[in-house]
Protein backbone atom coordinates (compact mmCIF):
# COMPACT_ATOMS: atom_id res chain seq x y z
CA UNK A 1 0.00 0.00 0.00
CA UNK A 2 1.69 3.11 -1.03
CA UNK A 3 2.00 6.01 1.37
CA UNK A 4 1.41 9.85 0.35
CA UNK A 5 3.38 11.40 -1.83
CA UNK A 6 4.37 14.90 -2.31
CA UNK A 7 4.49 17.23 -4.83
CA UNK A 8 5.15 20.84 -5.42
CA UNK A 9 2.70 23.14 -7.67
CA UNK A 10 5.67 24.54 -10.46
CA UNK A 11 6.84 27.75 -10.57
CA UNK A 12 4.78 30.16 -13.02
CA UNK A 13 8.12 31.74 -14.19
CA UNK A 14 9.97 28.18 -14.67
CA UNK A 15 6.49 26.86 -16.94
CA UNK A 16 6.75 30.15 -18.52
CA UNK A 17 10.58 30.38 -19.81
CA UNK A 18 9.71 26.56 -20.56
CA UNK A 19 7.11 27.48 -22.92
CA UNK A 20 9.09 30.30 -24.40
CA UNK A 21 11.63 27.16 -25.29
CA UNK A 22 9.12 25.22 -26.97
CA UNK A 23 7.48 28.12 -28.72
CA UNK A 24 10.72 29.50 -30.17
CA UNK A 25 11.49 26.07 -31.50
CA UNK A 26 8.52 25.88 -32.92
CA UNK A 27 8.75 30.01 -34.78
CA UNK A 28 12.15 28.66 -35.94
CA UNK A 29 14.20 31.02 -33.36
CA UNK A 30 16.54 28.72 -31.77
CA UNK A 31 16.83 30.72 -28.51
CA UNK A 32 19.69 29.28 -27.26
CA UNK A 33 18.27 25.42 -27.88
CA UNK A 34 20.92 22.70 -29.31
CA UNK A 35 21.29 22.50 -32.79
CA UNK A 36 19.02 19.83 -33.81
CA UNK A 37 17.05 18.98 -30.76
CA UNK A 38 13.38 18.56 -32.90
CA UNK A 39 9.99 20.16 -31.80
CA UNK A 40 8.67 17.15 -30.29
CA UNK A 41 11.90 16.22 -28.03
CA UNK A 42 11.02 19.86 -26.99
CA UNK A 43 7.59 19.28 -26.14
CA UNK A 44 8.37 16.13 -24.42
CA UNK A 45 11.09 17.96 -22.06
CA UNK A 46 8.92 20.44 -21.40
CA UNK A 47 6.14 17.99 -20.10
CA UNK A 48 8.75 15.89 -18.19
CA UNK A 49 10.20 18.90 -16.47
CA UNK A 50 6.51 20.00 -15.65
CA UNK A 51 5.22 16.57 -14.30
CA UNK A 52 9.06 16.18 -12.67
CA UNK A 53 8.57 19.25 -10.60
CA UNK A 54 5.14 19.27 -9.91
CA UNK A 55 5.60 15.46 -8.33
CA UNK A 56 8.46 17.28 -5.99
CA UNK A 57 7.11 20.06 -4.57
CA UNK A 58 2.97 20.02 -3.66
CA UNK A 59 1.34 17.80 -1.30
CA UNK A 60 -1.52 15.28 -2.56
CA UNK A 61 -3.02 12.22 -1.83
CA UNK A 62 -1.92 9.82 -5.26
CA UNK A 63 -4.85 8.30 -6.93
CA UNK A 64 -4.01 4.67 -5.38
CA UNK A 65 -4.29 6.14 -1.35
CA UNK A 66 -7.03 4.61 0.60
CA UNK A 67 -10.37 7.04 0.47
CA UNK A 68 -10.72 7.95 3.86
CA UNK A 69 -13.02 5.72 5.76
CA UNK A 70 -15.85 7.68 7.97
CA UNK A 71 -17.29 5.57 10.86
CA UNK A 72 -21.04 6.64 11.35
CA UNK A 73 -20.89 4.60 14.60
CA UNK A 74 -18.42 7.35 16.51
CA UNK A 75 -18.54 10.04 13.80
CA UNK A 76 -15.00 10.06 13.50
CA UNK A 77 -12.74 9.61 10.06
CA UNK A 78 -9.36 7.52 9.24
CA UNK A 79 -7.16 8.71 7.07
CA UNK A 80 -3.98 8.69 5.55
CA UNK A 81 -0.96 6.72 7.42
CA UNK A 82 -3.44 5.81 10.39
CA UNK A 83 -5.79 4.51 7.96
CA UNK A 84 -2.70 2.27 6.14
CA UNK A 85 -1.99 1.21 9.86
CA UNK A 86 -5.31 0.78 11.09
CA UNK A 87 -6.38 -1.55 8.22
CA UNK A 88 -2.71 -3.44 8.22
CA UNK A 89 -4.19 -4.49 12.10
CA UNK A 90 -7.69 -5.64 11.99
CA UNK A 91 -9.48 -2.52 11.39
CA UNK A 92 -12.29 -2.16 13.76
CA UNK A 93 -12.05 -5.81 14.64
CA UNK A 94 -8.67 -5.05 16.11
CA UNK A 95 -8.91 -1.57 17.14
CA UNK A 96 -12.21 -0.59 17.93
CA UNK A 97 -13.70 2.34 16.22
CA UNK A 98 -12.27 5.79 16.13
CA UNK A 99 -13.35 7.82 19.27
CA UNK A 100 -11.54 11.04 17.77
CA UNK A 101 -10.11 12.54 14.85
CA UNK A 102 -6.06 12.81 14.67
CA UNK A 103 -4.83 15.49 17.31
CA UNK A 104 -1.61 16.89 18.78
CA UNK A 105 -0.71 15.15 21.94
CA UNK A 106 2.86 16.14 23.67
CA UNK A 107 4.23 16.86 20.30
CA UNK A 108 3.11 14.37 18.47
CA UNK A 109 0.20 13.13 15.71
CA UNK A 110 -2.12 11.10 17.65
CA UNK A 111 -5.43 9.22 16.94
CA UNK A 112 -7.76 7.11 19.87
CA UNK A 113 -9.46 4.25 18.88
CA UNK A 114 -11.92 1.96 21.61
CA UNK A 115 -9.64 -0.32 22.37
CA UNK A 116 -6.02 2.04 21.08
CA UNK A 117 -4.34 4.86 20.14
CA UNK A 118 -2.23 5.20 17.19
CA UNK A 119 0.94 7.67 16.87
CA UNK A 120 2.94 9.24 14.25
CA UNK A 121 6.28 8.57 14.24
CA UNK A 122 8.07 10.72 11.09
CA UNK A 123 10.91 10.61 13.24
CA UNK A 124 11.84 7.02 13.40
CA UNK A 125 15.31 5.56 12.28
CA UNK A 126 14.10 3.78 9.74
CA UNK A 127 11.63 5.93 8.04
CA UNK A 128 7.95 7.50 9.20
CA UNK A 129 5.60 5.06 10.65
CA UNK A 130 2.40 4.89 12.44
CA UNK A 131 2.72 2.84 15.96
CA UNK A 132 0.19 1.81 18.66
CA UNK A 133 0.50 3.64 21.55
CA UNK A 134 1.67 1.58 25.04
CA UNK A 135 -1.27 2.77 26.99
CA UNK A 136 -1.34 0.02 29.62
CA UNK A 137 2.52 0.67 30.21
CA UNK A 138 1.21 4.27 30.48
CA UNK A 139 -1.62 3.28 33.09
CA UNK A 140 1.40 2.31 35.24
CA UNK A 141 -0.15 -1.15 35.20
CA UNK A 142 3.18 -3.09 35.06
CA UNK A 143 3.86 -5.18 37.72
CA UNK A 144 7.15 -6.93 39.40
CA UNK A 145 8.09 -9.95 37.42
CA UNK A 146 8.04 -13.71 38.52
CA UNK A 147 10.08 -14.98 40.96
CA UNK A 148 11.97 -17.94 38.97
CA UNK A 149 10.10 -20.61 41.43
CA UNK A 150 6.90 -19.65 39.90
CA UNK A 151 7.79 -20.02 35.85
CA UNK A 152 6.20 -22.74 34.12
CA UNK A 153 8.29 -24.98 32.15
CA UNK A 154 9.10 -24.88 29.27
CA UNK A 155 6.85 -28.09 28.21
CA UNK A 156 3.66 -26.35 29.57
CA UNK A 157 2.39 -25.95 26.14
CA UNK A 158 -0.99 -24.15 27.78
CA UNK A 159 1.24 -21.41 29.69
CA UNK A 160 3.80 -19.20 28.20
CA UNK A 161 6.30 -17.15 29.84
CA UNK A 162 7.98 -14.26 28.29
CA UNK A 163 11.24 -13.19 30.02
CA UNK A 164 11.31 -9.93 28.14
CA UNK A 165 9.04 -9.19 31.27
CA UNK A 166 8.95 -11.80 33.32
CA UNK A 167 5.47 -13.19 33.38
CA UNK A 168 2.77 -15.51 31.95
CA UNK A 169 0.15 -16.18 29.53
CA UNK A 170 -1.69 -18.98 29.95
CA UNK A 171 -5.63 -20.82 29.37
CA UNK A 172 -7.80 -18.76 27.34
CA UNK A 173 -6.01 -15.60 27.81
CA UNK A 174 -2.98 -17.23 25.65
CA UNK A 175 -5.72 -19.05 22.87
CA UNK A 176 -7.05 -15.20 22.72
CA UNK A 177 -3.55 -13.47 22.30
CA UNK A 178 -2.47 -16.06 19.69
CA UNK A 179 -5.73 -15.60 17.54
CA UNK A 180 -5.82 -11.95 17.84
CA UNK A 181 -2.52 -10.65 17.01
CA UNK A 182 -0.26 -11.78 19.20
CA UNK A 183 2.77 -9.19 20.31
CA UNK A 184 2.12 -7.12 17.45
CA UNK A 185 -0.95 -6.38 18.62
CA UNK A 186 -0.91 -6.29 22.29
CA UNK A 187 2.65 -6.18 23.18
CA UNK A 188 4.23 -8.25 26.24
CA UNK A 189 2.43 -8.99 29.42
CA UNK A 190 3.31 -6.91 31.55
CA UNK A 191 1.28 -8.34 34.87
CA UNK A 192 -0.04 -11.57 35.89
CA UNK A 193 -4.00 -12.21 35.83
CA UNK A 194 -5.79 -10.61 38.68
CA UNK A 195 -9.73 -9.84 39.38
CA UNK A 196 -10.75 -6.07 39.06
CA UNK A 197 -14.16 -5.16 39.27
CA UNK A 198 -14.99 -8.67 39.70
CA UNK A 199 -13.46 -9.51 37.01
CA UNK A 200 -10.77 -11.67 36.14
CA UNK A 201 -7.91 -9.54 33.63
CA UNK A 202 -4.50 -10.08 32.20
CA UNK A 203 -2.47 -6.63 31.72
CA UNK A 204 -0.14 -6.26 28.26
CA UNK A 205 1.40 -3.06 27.35
CA UNK A 206 -1.09 -2.01 24.85
CA UNK A 207 -4.00 -3.66 26.25
CA UNK A 208 -6.32 -5.59 28.64
CA UNK A 209 -8.02 -8.84 28.41
CA UNK A 210 -11.02 -9.32 30.14
CA UNK A 211 -12.31 -13.01 30.79
CA UNK A 212 -16.28 -14.27 31.19
CA UNK A 213 -16.20 -17.65 32.16
CA UNK A 214 -19.88 -17.87 31.65
CA UNK A 215 -19.69 -17.79 27.86
CA UNK A 216 -18.98 -20.14 25.17
CA UNK A 217 -15.45 -20.87 24.60
CA UNK A 218 -14.51 -18.93 21.56
CA UNK A 219 -15.85 -15.57 23.47
CA UNK A 220 -14.73 -16.10 26.96
CA UNK A 221 -12.31 -13.13 26.51
CA UNK A 222 -13.12 -9.65 25.13
CA UNK A 223 -10.81 -6.15 25.31
CA UNK A 224 -11.35 -3.19 27.96
CA UNK A 225 -11.79 -0.35 25.77
CA UNK A 226 -8.62 0.89 26.71
CA UNK A 227 -8.58 3.92 24.29
CA UNK A 228 -11.59 5.43 25.87
CA UNK A 229 -9.91 4.33 29.56
CA UNK A 230 -6.62 6.05 28.70
CA UNK A 231 -8.86 9.27 27.11
CA UNK A 232 -10.59 9.30 30.16
CA UNK A 233 -7.87 8.66 32.79
CA UNK A 234 -5.80 11.82 30.96
CA UNK A 235 -8.54 14.36 31.53
CA UNK A 236 -8.12 15.16 27.70
CA UNK A 237 -10.47 17.46 26.32
CA UNK A 238 -13.80 15.64 26.20
CA UNK A 239 -14.83 18.02 22.40
CA UNK A 240 -12.24 15.49 20.84
CA UNK A 241 -14.87 12.94 21.21
CA UNK A 242 -17.69 14.95 19.67
CA UNK A 243 -18.89 13.63 16.55
CA UNK A 244 -18.02 15.42 13.26
CA UNK A 245 -19.43 15.65 9.70
CA UNK A 246 -17.68 12.83 7.31
CA UNK A 247 -15.25 14.48 4.80
CA UNK A 248 -16.08 14.83 1.49
CA UNK A 249 -15.12 11.50 -0.73
CA UNK A 250 -15.09 9.54 2.57
CA UNK A 251 -16.27 5.81 2.32
CA UNK A 252 -18.98 5.76 4.71
CA UNK A 253 -19.46 2.82 7.61
CA UNK A 254 -22.55 2.05 8.82
CA UNK A 255 -23.29 -0.87 10.99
Amino acid sequence: MESPRHCFAISPMLAYNLVSIYDSESSGDDMGVPIGMKTDTVAWTVQAVIVGVACVSCSVMMPDALPPRCFVETGHTVRDGFLVRFEAIGGEQSLGYPITEPFEEKGRLVQYFEYARLEDHPDNSDGPVVKLGMLGEEMGRRRPPLTPHRVPPASDRNSRFYPHTGHVITGDFLTFFDDNGGLDLFGFPVAEPVVAKGRLVQDFQRARFVWHPNKAAGDRVTLEPLGRVSFEAQGLNAALLVPVACPFGAQVISR
